[in-house]
């Protein structure tokens, strides 16, 4: 565990900035470990290294957490995470399970143009965490172990090396073809703190960038903690992301790995699933016992409150699949909210539009109807739930050959606790084919919006994914591009390494 003196990471996000102030590359105008020592609190020793003691080094990882919530000042000038925006919304947009109240931001209006623009939104923090987690692995993998108690050196590199895994494997399933280990499209891997002298990196192949992913995830469950709050990672977030990874990357062994990896997260004790499940985001946030990994919230925020509804209007809206998907759900009521909404009604050729105010299902899966005002519940962002390995467990026995009797259990148990009382449908899935659109479902339904869930959801399912968003069957569609600048000061990249179908320019 922390040092007592060492709060969560939200409090103390400022104060680790001082000794962090992480950066990917020139690119984002920030600066590396080693060039940002004059940043130190005047108290702390400057003699080439930022870690000088335990104390130290629990600060400096959590300015790496604080990286990952993407922890700022926002609109109202207060202390916010807004990871939410990036790595919830827009995912599942990207996946068309929702969209932007003043008209669809992807292919219908827009073009291509939404990839382009918000490609660096996503890549910036991405890149930022990893060399946070960097700074961490460099710093702290040379403190002198007698500053550290009861091996908790090795439970803070245990942390950044799984965090490092995190950034890595969601810069694959954003920018790279996951779904291709032949594919030279793979991730920039970036393992040493950013410096001037080592950002020319060229872009590892698909498999390479698995090979990476899951050595770090390795080293993660050996050493992270056993427990930790559930806003900090443990061994067992680390299993149960090696056991995404396992599931996205789909070769032989790998579903019944990921099966194993499951099963093992559900049978730690650590976890528990709710009871009901609106519990999890209208009561308990990162309190309940089905959390695995989620972020913390500042006190004042209103960043995830403010995306959803903003003025009392509606921002984002069921898109009509995903609608049809929740129709008759025991959450229906709870993930949509009747709101009036701005719509925009544009001419044929888009040169002018109209304004008029419709009552629309809105998007409210974390504002509570009997509350709705933000607050450090609904505040809340989710990485990992239990749900999800109960979700892993059953799709990987099917995939695997395993018992189609189990994974009913597990599906049907994910439902009960979602308000489900008959669940005959899903004894009446007698096929493969029938029993994993039923996991299509629910895995949608469930994971809306937490952490772009959606997307490896769409990449899994293949024909039965089709049918829910046509759109991605055109590979272009399925990934955002490397942002330009990335290609500007990276001098190992060329025109060839960006995905195909986008310009390097």
């Amino acid at each position: 565990m922390k040092a007592d003196n060492i709060t969560r990471y939200a409090k103390r996000g400022l104060h680790s900035m001082a000794l962090i102030v992480a950066a990917a590359s020139p690119i984002l105008g920030l600066t590396s470990c080693d060039d940002d020592l004059s940043a130190l609190p005047t108290q702390y020793k400057v003699d080439g290294n930022v870690v000088v003691d335990a104390k130290s080094a629990e600060v400096l990882l959590n300015g790496m957490y604080y990286e990952y919530a993407m922890a700022d000042y926002d609109y109202y000038d207060n202390m916010s995470t807004s990871c939410f925006t990036y790595f919830s919304i827009l995912p599942s947009n990207m996946a068309g399970a929702i969209t932007y109240y003043q008209g669809p931001y992807m292919l219908e209006t827009h073009g291509y143009a939404y990839y382009t623009t918000y490609a660096s939104y996503i890549w910036t923090p991405i890149f930022t965490t990893m060399n946070a987690a960097n700074c961490v692995i460099d710093q702290v993998g040379a403190a002198d172990e007698s500053w550290f108690e009861d091996g908790r050196k090795q439970e803070i590199l245990g942390e950044a090396y799984a965090m490092r895994a995190l950034t890595l494997y969601d810069q694959l399933r954003i920018f790279g073809y996951s779904w291709d280990t032949t594919s030279p499209y793979g991730c920039i891997i970036r393992t040493q703190p950013s410096a001037t002298s080592n950002q020319a990196v060229a872009r590892s192949s698909v498999a390479d960038s698995y090979e990476q992913i899951l050595s770090d995830i390795e080293y993660a469950i050996e050493n992270a903690p056993d427990e930790n709050e559930h806003y900090y990672i443990t061994k067992w977030f680390a299993k149960g992301l090696k056991a995404r990874v396992l599931m996205l990357r789909g070769e032989s062994g790998d579903y019944a790995a990921a099966a194993e990896l499951a099963n093992e997260v559900i049978n730690s004790g650590k976890f528990s699933l709710e009871d009901n499940y609106t519990d999890i985001f209208f009561q308990k946030g990162n309190s309940s016992d089905e959390v695995i990994f989620g972020v913390e919230p500042y006190e004042n925020q209103c960043n995830v409150y403010e995306a959803l509804i903003y003025y009392s209007s509606a921002q984002w809206l069921p898109t009509d699949n995903f609608a049809a998907i929740m129709s008759g759900d025991p959450r229906e009521s709870t993930t949509f909210a009747q709101t009036t909404t701005m719509v925009i009604n544009w001419n044929e050729d888009y040169t002018y539009y109209t304004l008029s105010y419709e009552l629309k299902s809105s998007m409210s899966k974390f504002i509570d109807p009997d509350v709705n005002e933000a607050n450090t519940i609904e505040e809340t962002v989710y990485n990992m739930r239990l749900s999800e390995m109960y979700l892993i467990r059953a799709e990987a026995l099917v995939r695997s050959g395993g018992s189609y009797s189990e994974a009913r259990e597990l599906l049907k148990e994910v439902l009960y606790r979602a308000g489900y009382e008959d669940v005959s449908f899903v004894d009446e899935a007698t096929t493969e084919d029938a029993l994993l659109r039923e996991m299509f479902n629910e895995n949608m339904r469930n994971f809306v919006m937490e952490s772009g869930r959606e997307l490896d959801i769409m990449l899994r399912f293949g024909d039965i994914a089709l049918e829910f968003n046509p759109e991605y069957a055109d590979p272009q569609y399925n990934v955002f591009p490397l942002p330009t600048t990335e290609f500007e000061y990276n001098s190992a990249l060329t025109a060839a390494d960006q995905n195909p179908g986008w310009s390097a320019e």
